[in-house]
């Protein structure tokens, strides 16, 4: 498979958890104006730790399920198609990244910048760290490649 091909799945990959999570942030703001009152009340109570978290999970609750929901959709996706040559490895990376840039642009999200390029910068990020983490992951030599292959032990001569 082309290394091009293997991007391509790389980054379907990595928008799987970021899209559910924008799906379910979605529904929040057409409900009750999730996200408008989320960012409101972060830029009210100040950008800390503890108001990211509790507003996140009190005012975002179906971006928070869409998100865990993206997460095991990309782990079976990952599990179903572990039969082709990288596909742990990509789906590994790609929930790994997920995660590390949500922990980045969550705070972002508070500012006030325009949510389509935050949105955007998020995937983009979330790609690039993907593809950074399964370069990394597939970097390292396997047993084979090294010579070290388990074996019995060979009686001696």
């Amino acid at each position: 498979m082309s290394s091009t091909a293997r991007l391509a799945r790389l980054a379907g990959f990595a928008a799987i958890v970021p899209l559910c999570a924008l799906a379910g942030g979605w529904i929040d703001e057409q409900w009750h104006l999730g996200f408008t009152n989320w960012r409101s009340a972060c830029r009210a109570a100040g950008l800390s730790l503890s108001s990211l978290f509790t507003f996140t999970l009190e005012l975002l609750p179906m971006a928070v399920l869409g998100a865990l929901a993206g997460g095991v959709a990309l782990q079976i996706a990952g599990i179903c198609l572990r039969h082709i040559k990288g596909v742990a490895t990509e789906s590994l990376a790609a929930h790994a990244a997920c995660g590390l840039t949500m922990a980045v642009t969550l705070p972002l999200c508070a500012l006030a910048l325009p949510v389509s390029g935050l949105l955007g910068a998020e995937l983009l990020m979330t790609v690039l760290a993907a593809a950074l983490l399964n370069r990394l992951l597939s970097a390292r030599p396997s047993c084979a490649a090294s010579g070290i292959v388990p074996t019995r032990a060979r009686p001696s001569a």
